[in-house]
């Protein structure tokens, strides 16, 4: 079994929005025989967005507290937005990440929703590479590459076309006129 960091070394580099190098399946197989078993399973894990409580590893339960965090920092913000008579409860979770609220809170001030959507994403990059700490050869750089090959993946089905066929669907979906193929 070779280690995380040559597995590191072989990747190409992730940048937001540059043109995605390979697909999560393409680096999902080339954990598997670098990974430990339950290396692996921790990166199911975290790819999954699922909170697993058998899951004990460190990076995969900072992360899910971070978005507990996030979803907690966005719900109070859309709930200040929509009027004093919304509640929001919010989620509790172990610690707390000034740093990465602040930047979650600065995205929502954004009125340009790619804009916003882009900076909380940039806030992600910068979290999983706070998390995954100095150096480039653990397990935890491997996960934090995963999460950024995730977000790049997301963020290349996005287009003008895709969200223009999406409002068409919306909008002939609840017109009786229209009838679906």
């Amino acid at each position: 079994m070779s280690s995380p960091s040559f597995l590191m070394a072989s990747l190409p580099m992730l940048e937001l929005g540059d043109p995605l190098p390979l697909t999560l399946a393409e680096f999902r197989g080339r954990c598997e025989g670098v990974l430990e078993p339950q290396e692996l399973e921790a990166l199911d894990v975290l790819l999954s967005g699922q909170v697993n409580e058998e899951c004990k590893d460190e990076f995969v339960l900072a992360y899910q507290a971070r978005d507990i965090q996030m979803k907690n920092v966005s719900g109070r913000l859309r709930a200040q937005a929509w009027g004093p008579e919304v509640r929001f409860a919010e989620k509790s979770f172990a610690g707390y990440d000034v740093t990465f609220a602040k930047m979650i809170q600065d995205a929502f001030s954004k009125s340009n929703p790619m804009e916003k959507e882009m900076d909380i994403d940039r806030a992600r990059f910068w979290l999983v590479d706070s998390l995954a700490g100095v150096g480039e050869g653990t397990v935890y750089h491997v996960y934090a590459y995963a999460i950024k090959l995730q977000i790049c993946e997301r963020w290349s089905r996005i287009s003008e076309k895709a969200g223009d066929e999406a409002v068409i669907k919306v909008i002939n979906a609840n017109d009786p006129a229209f009838v679906q193929e």
